[in-house]
């Protein structure tokens, strides 16, 4: 249900999804964020170079649905982004599901420091392991991306495979994208 009410039927198009994307670049202190959508190989790729992710934020925070960094002591102590002193955009720890809105498949490769990490989410693994019990459900992991495939020096890139609906160009979907950042 989770996955249904706010992840696909939540956001209905690639500008609010690639915002939401933006958003935690943003929050990550990203300075670039690289947006390309192949309409032949149908991937969207996203690539910015913010902070990363670590393996411990990665499961405590990426993957907690509804982790909310506001309730995080440290976030209380200093709201601001260590290295270019933002308000964080991200709110409610759910847009991260959106991408589910538009692809089937979702990558994540992200690299904080020394620390590689990549996984592969599925929306139909997803929805098959929680239409079983309610043992494999709690032993849900994504599928670990190997070591040697991650090819960041820094940052996150995602990669939106298996898209739902055929995607138009991104100068379709930069003005829209661009209005809803108006701190840029």
């Amino acid at each position: 249900n989770v996955l249904n009410h706010l992840g696909i039927n939540l956001y209905s198009n690639l500008p609010s999804v690639l915002s939401e994307i933006v958003a935690n670049a943003w929050d990550a202190d990203a300075s670039e964020v690289k947006v390309n959508i192949d309409k032949e190989a149908k991937t969207i790729t996203i690539i910015d170079n913010g902070c990363g992710m670590s393996l411990r934020d990665i499961n405590d925070k990426y993957l907690y649905v509804g982790y909310q960094k506001r309730n995080d002591p440290s976030y209380k102590e200093n709201p601001l982004t260590p290295k270019y002193k933002r308000l964080p955009m991200g709110r409610k720890g759910i847009g991260k599901l959106s991408v589910f809105s538009i692809a089937n498949t979702v990558e994540v490769y992200s690299v904080k420091g020394n620390d590689k990490n990549g996984f592969i989410m599925s929306a139909d693994d997803i929805r098959n392991i929680f239409d079983g019990d309610k043992e494999k459900q709690l032993s849900y992991l994504p599928t670990p991306i190997a070591f040697e495939k991650i090819d960041l020096a820094q940052g996150t890139k995602i990669v939106l495979k298996d898209l739902k609906r055929n995607v138009r160009s991104l100068a379709f979907s930069r003005k829209r994208l661009a209005r809803r950042f108006s701190v840029i």
